[in-house]
């Protein structure tokens, strides 16, 4: 059940009025926890059962902590919580990995083992439910918030079915704090939220899968010869597709959120208007980033050991991100490069050049901004690309390393709607840059805005219905 199936048109077509008519708001918080466990059931109970398993033991295992005696015993409880949801997702999502590197590393040493397919299937959604699990049980362990007492409010928390998926990654305090008091869905409200589901499944549908996916799959295949031009556009494509998929969702997310009265962060914020890969990550998966700030870089020192102990924690806190977002070596290059940007980065704008007043000028601006996005997108061919064989061939590619048949590029349609599809995200990115937040939709025109979400509504209408998985389910 995707948000954009006529499957979960139906569900939320069923679950929203009765939600609405429900007086209690204890009344609706079951509805709501309910709703969401048919959701995330009706891919398969069984990951279901898995859910409920870190749901019930983190809930318990916080109350333990914080009726301990002694900090021994608090840190053992932290230490169980956390090691039980880490060795749940090391297991399901990791653990043919491991397989298959050892057997890889044993042919090396001349000790040949036959392939070994353990037959895991990956939960949806455990990176991102992992993530908010371990979030909670460090909080209680640190004070910054008390365990709660009731295991309805953190089974919400855990299971709320805009966010369960694919993000973005809450923290309880911010939840317990919205669900503390009645929340009911308003005019104002249902109707925003509707106008960002709609944007949402736009890009979803017109943006990713019909504008950028059909370029950026037929680059990326493992038997396509590419050349420079295809490499570069292929690449380009990708980028556009994944924020548009993933970006997408997350708008979606927000807006079905604000349905029901409930209001998530933010998670993309015009990442392709970001001048310099530090300031990408600031509007980019911000959910992700900053729980990896608060979680993985700031546990490690921070930049507070000096300085080269602060590059070694970048690094090791991207090379983690590129490892959570997949378990694939190409997905560890790709984090680690992402690492190296932010580290040359910083020692560039330490260094006196750093310093230069041509960065402040509004065209050295727009120049770096066009370099951020390239330095991004060079580095999005180890995301998208399925082996790390095929990302350093198109890696080559794109800086003139030809292999020795390259595939013919056409500029057909495909390629031109491509092309002309980045032009337009990057210049409504950049419009789009100093309104973080959507508290100036309100503010425009009603006129605009149902022009705007008329052609929306028309374009999804009328797209070729290539519909395929949103990108972000895979991990």
């Amino acid at each position: 059940m995707t948000f954009d199936s006529l499957t979960f048109a139906l569900f939320l077509a069923i679950v929203f009025p009765v939600y609405c008519l429900l007086p209690g708001w204890g009344a609706r918080k079951n509805l709501l926890l309910v709703a969401s466990a048919v959701f995330y059931g009706a891919w398969n109970p069984f990951f279901l059962l898995l859910l409920g398993f870190t749901t019930v033991f983190d809930w318990w295992a916080a109350q333990r902590m914080e009726a301990a005696a002694s900090e021994r015993v608090r840190r053992a409880w932290m230490w169980a919580a956390v090691g039980a949801s880490l060795a749940i997702l090391g297991f399901f999502k990791y653990a043919q990995f491991l397989a298959n590197t050892a057997i890889e590393w044993m042919a090396l040493a001349g000790i040949t083992y036959q392939p070994l397919d353990l037959g895991i299937i990956l939960p949806l959604g455990i990176s991102f439910y992992t993530f908010e699990s371990v979030s909670y049980i460090v909080d209680v362990y640190k004070r910054r918030v008390g365990a709660t007492r009731s295991l309805r409010d953190y089974a919400l928390f855990m299971t709320f079915f805009p966010h369960l998926v694919a993000g973005p990654i809450m923290r309880f305090p911010d939840f317990a704090q919205q669900i503390a008091s009645p929340r009911r869905a308003t005019v104002e409200g249902t109707l925003m939220g509707l106008y960002l589901v709609v944007g949402g499944l736009f890009l979803k549908i017109v943006g990713a899968d019909h504008v950028f996916a059909p370029v950026a799959d037929r680059v990326f295949a493992a038997d396509y010869a590419a050349g420079t031009a295809a490499a570069w556009l292929g690449a380009f494509a990708f980028s556009g597709q994944v924020f548009c998929d993933f970006g997408g969702y997350s708008l979606a997310a927000l807006g079905l959120a604000r349905m029901f009265g409930i209001v998530l962060p933010a998670n993309f914020e015009s990442p392709f208007a970001s001048v310099g890969i530090a300031e990408l990550w600031t509007r980019w998966h911000i959910s992700l980033s900053t729980w990896l700030r608060d979680y993985v870089f700031n546990p490690l020192g921070h930049y507070r050991r000096g300085r080269s102990r602060g590059y070694l924690n970048v690094m090791i806190t991207f090379t983690a991100c590129g490892f959570w977002h997949g378990a694939a070596w190409h997905f560890v290059v790709w984090g680690a490069l992402h690492g190296a940007m932010l580290v040359a980065e910083r020692m560039l704008k330490d260094s006196p050049l750093g310093a230069w007043r041509l960065w402040a000028t509004r065209p050295a601006r727009v120049a770096l901004a066009l370099l951020t996005f390239t330095l991004f997108t060079l580095a999005v061919v180890f995301f998208r690309a399925p082996t790390l064989a095929v990302a350093w061939d198109r890696v080559q590619a794109m800086f003139g390393v030809l292999p020795a048949k390259v595939a013919e590029f056409a500029w057909n349609g495909e390629a031109k709607t491509a092309l002309v599809g980045l032009i337009v995200m990057l210049a409504v990115q950049a419009w789009l840059k100093p309104r973080r937040g959507w508290d100036w939709l309100a503010e425009t025109p009603w006129f605009a805005r149902a022009v705007l979400l008329a052609l929306m509504l028309i374009a999804i209408v009328l797209s070729p219905g290539r519909g395929q998985t949103f990108i972000y389910f895979q991990f």
